[in-house]
């Protein structure tokens, strides 16, 4: 990655505006000849993966694992134009569906994603290693995959993934109370209700196929803890919200982290406070680095960056690839 700080653009020099503009203007592009690929569970539901080919693929470079966030799919716009991105340089993506997300997923999946199902992403690495046997693999993970997948890592022995190279974890709410806690915050109220939007109407899709006597209670309106108490925790088969928490955040088990690791924070993250990465017990493998500013997943920049945009983020990802 580059090693210079991020800048703020001018115009957007607190974490809000960048994040924002940098969910509002995602700059998706659109093309065709993704392959889906269904990845079955060991609870009976299944996953989709779409996989995107660079032209002339080159089995020498690693394959590239995009995760998305909370209330998304492989179909965000930042995974879209990231795959696109990769696939221009070279490196072919796959991407990550949360299970009842993307493509037709919700008839596969009986079961709602949390932060902490890592055995969805063990399942996905494993099939990546019978699919392609030899290939090498780098994964990097969003906001709630970022924790998911930092998680993973902490608890999982590096010979259950011998075909990972490295990890990169952006803006990833590692200590779950804290973010949700945030996210309570009055200049937090419209971050919060377009969270909450987009996961109420996953969960009511999700429990429209449920036969009406075996439905859940939920309607829009309540805010992320909320969500979380009413339906995530119970849902998922915690006793609580806080044990949901206290089970799914990463931050206890960073020490344990045997992969080469890096994490990407902004000290101006409206979700992910800064103050979640304080006295942190990290790995020697993991690496952290927190830039002054960029929001949540944002980092729109001062100056142009070498793509020719200001997706300071876009190019870092695509730097962190190419030095593998």
């Amino acid at each position: 990655m580059d090693p210079r700080p991020f800048i703020s653009h001018r115009l957007l020099p607190t974490g809000h505006l960048q994040t924002m503009v940098g969910t509002l203007f995602g700059g998706a592009p659109q093309w065709s000849g993704t392959r889906y690929e269904k990845i079955p569970l060991p609870d009976g539901d299944e996953l989709v993966l779409g996989i995107d080919w660079a032209p002339g693929d080159d089995g020498s470079k690693p394959l590239i694992l995009l995760m998305h966030g909370l209330g998304g799919s492989g179909e965000s716009s930042y995974i879209r134009r990231q795959c696109y991105l990769l696939n221009k340089y070279g490196f072919s993506v796959l991407r990550f569906n949360h299970r009842g997300c993307g493509p037709a997923a919700l008839d596969q999946a009986r079961h709602i994603y949390h932060s902490g199902r890592t055995a969805d992403l063990a399942a996905t690495l494993a099939y990546v290693q019978r699919a392609w046997p030899g290939r090498r693999c780098a994964v990097v993970g969003y906001s709630l995959s970022g924790n998911l997948l930092l998680r993973y890592l902490g608890t999982t022995a590096a010979s259950s993934y011998p075909h990972l190279l490295q990890a990169l974890a952006v803006c990833p709410a590692v200590d779950l109370e804290r973010s949700s806690q945030a996210l309570m915050r009055p200049s937090n109220w419209h971050i919060d209700r377009f969270f909450s939007f987009h996961v109420t109407r996953q969960a009511l899709a999700h429990e429209a196929r449920r036969a009406p006597e075996e439905r859940r209670p939920l309607r829009h309106g309540l805010n992320l803890r909320q969500f979380d108490a009413a339906y995530t925790a119970p849902v998922a088969g915690f006793a609580s919200r806080d044990e949901y928490y206290a089970l799914s955040s990463a931050k206890d088990v960073l020490g344990h982290i045997e992969l080469p690791t890096l994490i990407l924070a902004a000290a101006d993250d409206p979700i992910v406070p800064v103050a979640s990465f304080a006295g942190l017990r990290l790995s020697a493998q993991t690496t952290l680095r927190i830039e002054d500013g960029g929001g949540h997943m944002g980092f729109i920049s001062h100056d142009v960056t070498a793509l020719g945009d200001r997706r300071w983020l876009d190019a870092q990802v695509l730097a962190w690839a190419q030095s593998l």
